[in-house]
């Protein structure tokens, strides 16, 4: 390429971007941030775990609400998906390891199946989240978290469930912000969570 040419790109280039630059357009992106949901300090329901297996067998999400980007309802019918705003990995994936987390540390159960003792497990676990998004309709902002657990036992193949319960969380938040946003997820989370170890703690002994 001759050092004409060379100089008449160089020129273009120069032009093409002061002409950008007087329109007012500017290629600048937010920061890409992500988030994991974590679980308060759940009360402990004895002194030591309890001689109790659990595995996580299922986890399962709506489609609507299983990638990473964050969900917002801004009105009946528009949700939009924040590419900028993200869990850090899937949010069944994160829910999961907050669960077991809890379990283990109420002390009602002793092991984590999926984890140890994986043939000594006493009790299975499956949950279905159905909604998990920020509520923006109105003034008040709400985390949203739905979901439905039920634990069970088995013998021979068998499942005898022993307990089944659908939890709906709308937990008012500060602002339309995704900080806000996963400290409600949070709340609603431990709070599902607490009321779980609690009533297994009855039927569980």
């Amino acid at each position: 390429m001759s050092s004409v040419n060379r100089l008449k790109g160089l020129a273009a280039v120069i032009v093409f971007s002061f002409t950008l630059g007087c329109l007012g357009i500017t290629k600048t992106f937010p920061e890409k941030k992500f988030y994991l949901i974590e679980v308060k300090d759940i009360k402990k329901v004895s002194d030591s775990p309890r001689p109790f297996g659990f595995q996580i067998r299922k986890i399962s999400i709506s489609q609507k609400f299983e990638g990473k980007e964050f969900v917002y309802r801004k009105d009946q019918v528009n949700y939009e998906s924040d590419f900028y705003n993200t869990f850090f990995i899937n949010p069944s994936a994160n829910i999961r390891e907050e669960i077991a987390k809890s379990l283990l540390s109420s002390n009602l159960f002793e092991w984590d199946g999926s984890i140890q003792n994986p043939i000594n497990n006493t009790h299975f676990i499956e949950i279905y989240i159905s909604q998990l998004y920020g509520d923006f309709r109105d003034k008040q902002a709400l985390a949203i978290l739905d979901f439905e657990v039920v634990v069970y036992t088995e013998k021979n193949s068998v499942s005898s469930p022993i307990y089944r319960k659908t939890f709906k969380n709308a937990i008012p938040i500060q602002g339309q912000s995704p900080e806000a946003l996963t400290f409600g997820w949070n709340e609603a989370l431990s709070n599902s969570l607490q009321t779980i170890v609690v009533d297994l703690s009855t039927k569980i002994k």
